[in-house]
């Protein structure tokens, strides 16, 4: 076999192949003997059926599929040797070929897509932007007043405090400020004076003690918050526009959260079972500790949007070779029209070349994407999913975390390769913080950075064609 090549143009390289009938001559016997053994004719037993038959039923095919297998490695080769970058399938150019018994030379030319070279070198002489997230003792405060609230214990009180839960019964009024005969009551509801919104019936609400009544308006009490007042009335939101009148409210029972000391049991609540922290100064230095660990994470994961962002800016205008790219995304559909396909092929195209350039850019850098890190990915991923089911409590379940992780990396699946997807971009921003000129911002608050991170995500969006898409996700902000 012999193979030479030629540029078409600036993205595309041909490649002439060469063959003769000897090349294939033995793989193509031993597949037809095969084929002999196991094809089942008309009128002969398997075996036993004459090898002109097979011959005449496979042999075309067999020669087509042999050809095929040995040209497509012999191609990896050549281009490895011959020092050509090349991205996406594979396209037959040409190939008039009859691959009967009698032809004893085959001609093919095939072309293959040329992956462009990055506009510039990657090191010092480039200046991305860093940054970083506050230091904020007076979150570590709200944090520990948090863990506080959350650990305390409640009791039954008389007076009325702005975070205390009254347990009410209610009356709905009439236009004369008599129980209406058809309006709601209830047994038991509940309001809490912080989240009333109006000052001055808050305020009256402050003064009040159990035993109390009083009428409120509540349309006026939540500044007409429907989500609030269905709530609080246990009707549907679409039905509050019919209860405009005052309604009684009667408090019953006032219960208010007497905050937990900070104890042991409070550090453990905070840091975990195993935490050998013993005072509240050891506390505040493990929380601080913790802090300034999320904050470096907060400031790579957004420097990886950084990078991200430097890439896809960089390959714009880029001559890729579309064609050869396209054959990465799949084949058209039954159910899709061809109109259909293009319009799938030209929108998932951006990302394809930011995808292949990435990879070409992490070979060429040394860049290694490890399992570990495709792991930690998934580990977060399933970490973030178990908290927005409202299910917090089962974080430090080990055991439970590292069997979802284990069967996500099994599954194989789309979530699987979005982490894959996500490590690579990771493993690439990593090394292109050590070769770059980093110019470090003035510090955010960690609400400043999310906003930051999610211009630059909107302009990389934009760019890959993905519209006014919301950002996939913000930094990863991890729990101190």
């Amino acid at each position: 076999m012999n193979i030479s090549h030629e540029l078409k143009d600036d993205s595309v390289v041909l490649l002439n192949i060469t063959l003769s009938s000897e090349d294939i001559k033995e793989q193509v016997a031993d597949q037809l003997k095969h084929l002999r053994k196991t094809a089942e004719m008309p009128g002969f037993r398997p075996g036993k059926t004459p090898a002109s038959l097979i011959e005449k039923k496979y042999g075309q095919a067999v020669r087509f599929r042999v050809i095929n297998e040995m040209t497509s490695e012999e191609i990896r080769h050549y281009l490895k040797e011959q020092g050509l970058q090349t991205v996406g399938g594979l396209i037959m150019e040409q190939d008039d070929n009859t691959y009967t018994p009698e032809q004893t030379d085959y001609k093919l030319q095939v072309s293959a897509g040329l992956m462009p070279d990055f506009p510039e070198k990657i090191d010092s002489s480039v200046t991305l932007p860093y940054y970083t997230v506050q230091t904020n003792d007076e979150e570590i405060d709200q944090m520990i007043l948090n863990a506080q609230e959350s650990a305390g214990e409640r009791t039954e009180v008389e007076d009325v405090q702005e975070k205390d839960v009254l347990y009410v019964s209610v009356q709905e009024l009439d236009d004369k400020g008599q129980h209406a005969a058809e309006g709601i009551t209830l047994e038991e509801s509940y309001i809490m004076p912080l989240y009333v919104t109006n000052e001055e019936i808050r305020a009256e609400i402050l003064k009040a003690h159990k035993g109390d009544t009083l009428t409120i308006d509540l349309h006026k009490a939540y500044d007409g918050n429907e989500v609030e007042i269905a709530s609080f009335l246990q009707i549907k939101q679409e039905e509050v526009h019919e209860h405009k009148n005052p309604f009684e409210i009667k408090i019953n029972r006032i219960l208010r959260n007497n905050p937990s000391p900070i104890d042991e049991k409070l550090y453990k609540l905070m840091l975990g079972p195993t935490t050998e922290v013993s005072s509240e100064e050891e506390l505040r230095s493990e929380l601080k500790r913790l802090q300034g660990e999320r904050n470096d994470a907060m400031a790579n994961d957004i420097f990886t949007t950084v990078a991200s962002k430097y890439l896809v800016e960089k390959i714009q205008g880029l001559p890729f070779p579309d064609k050869h790219l396209a054959l990465l995304i799949g084949d058209k559909t039954e159910e899709e029209t061809q109109e259909a396909y293009d319009e799938r092929v030209n929108k998932i195209l951006p990302y394809v070349r930011y995808q292949s350039m990435l990879a070409t850019l992490n070979k060429q850098l040394g860049v290694e994407v490890s399992n570990e890190l495709v792991r930690k990915i998934v580990r977060e991923g399933v970490m973030r999913q178990i908290q927005s089911a409202g299910l917090g409590q089962l974080l430090s379940n080990d055991e439970l975390v590292e069997s979802i992780v284990n069967s996500t990396m099994e599954k194989n699946d789309e979530q699987l390769f979005s982490a894959k997807e996500q490590a690579k971009e990771q493993a690439f921003a990593a090394k292109v913080k050590e070769l770059v000129t980093l110019d470090e911002q003035k510090p955010l608050t960690v609400k400043e950075l999310y906003e930051v991170h999610a211009e630059l995500q909107k302009k990389i969006n934009k760019l890959l064609g993905f519209g006014d898409e919301e950002p996939a996700e913000e930094p990863a902000e991890k729990e101190a």
